[in-house]
């Protein structure tokens, strides 16, 4: 399906607002810092343009030329390759004075699920 910029941004930050801050228990540290980075790219178009711009982003996100991004094909290739080799982490720097400790989040194949739906649902 193609979904705006707009979309995959609302879409993406509403998943974490919603599925992944609330599982985060105590981890204060990480739940504000997550909250910050989905309030940021909600309000900061220019570091949204700046992560669209990225080589690797392009190869993966298929663009019209339209604004438009095509993006079943990097769902079902990110969902193909969770469910071969198990969860996909996503690694959070320590932030010095905020979150002192990496942290790793693990997705599955039902979050690539579930965001891909936001995503598509985001207005």
């Amino acid at each position: 399906m193609k979904v705006s910029k707009s979309q995959i941004v609302h879409g993406l930050a509403g998943y974490i607002q919603d599925e992944i801050l609330p599982k985060m228990g105590d981890d204060k540290a990480v739940q504000i810092m997550l909250s910050i980075a989905a309030n940021a790219a909600l309000a900061n178009g220019r570091a949204v343009d700046a992560v669209f711009e990225n080589g690797v982003v392009r190869a993966l996100l298929e663009d019209d030329g339209a604004g438009a991004y095509e993006i079943g094909k990097v769902a079902d290739a990110m969902r193909a390759a969770i469910e071969q080799y198990g969860s996909f982490p996503v690694t959070l720097p320590a932030i010095p004075l905020l979150s002192p400790r990496e942290i790793t989040l693990k997705l599955g194949a039902a979050d690539v699920d579930a965001m891909r739906r936001r995503i598509e649902n985001a207005v």
